[in-house]
């Protein structure tokens, strides 16, 4: 099932990488966990699942002049589960996006959520994506090579530079991280806005 989910800082460009993203990692997911369902939905038998997966940070290939917080060795991710259709899990996934699945790697582009209270209830800190653009599969030496939508993709697909949704991530399909990396140092940040607490969205 196709699933969305809000983005939660400007990730299209290079210039939106550097501006909001404090650390930029490969990671690989090493675990995950089905979050406990709503009892309502339960006993319905509808709603959904959320799953929250344990990242390891194999690498930190780029770091803000002003990161928020220094670099996790390993962060819990909210990745898409499943929906709950007459009692029956239909796994969950954002079109053309990782749903980030265990043994698998990315290039994340993460930005850190200090913890913060929300009608009266408080959320504790956490690690997140920029948005759609900034989690990229590579289970090889390719960007663009890996899980997406829940199936492996073994040879980059071949994005249009004419497209109107046209990203960095388009941009560094077929490419190496080192060529991320200096695409990322040739650009200059912006200001950052002030988005606010945004981490419980998905991708």
């Amino acid at each position: 099932m196709i699933a969305e989910g809000s983005d939660r800082y400007p990730n299209v460009t290079a210039e939106d990488w550097v501006t909001y993203a404090d650390h930029v990692v490969i990671a690989t997911a090493v675990d995950d966990e089905a979050l406990p369902l709503d009892e309502d939905d339960a006993a319905n038998g509808e709603g959904g699942v959320d799953r929250m997966v344990t990242m390891q940070v194999d690498d930190v290939v780029w770091t803000s002049a002003d990161p928020r917080h220094e670099a996790p060795t390993t962060f819990e991710w909210s990745g898409w589960g499943w929906a709950l259709q007459n009692g029956e899990r239909i796994e969950m996934a954002a079109e053309d996006e990782p749903r980030v699945e265990v043994d698998h790697t990315y290039v994340m582009a993460l930005v850190y959520e200090p913890e913060f209270t929300d009608g009266g209830t408080q959320y504790p800190a956490s690690w997140g994506s920029l948005g759609s653009d900034s989690v990229i599969p590579y289970d090889g030496t390719e960007l663009g090579i890996g899980e997406v939508q829940g199936t492996i993709q073994s040879e980059p697909t071949s994005p249009d530079p004419d497209a109107v949704d046209y990203s960095l991530e388009d941009e560094m399909t077929g490419k190496s991280v080192k060529e991320l990396v200096t695409a990322l140092n040739d650009a200059t940040p912006g200001t950052r806005g002030d988005f606010g607490p945004t981490w419980r969205t998905n991708d």
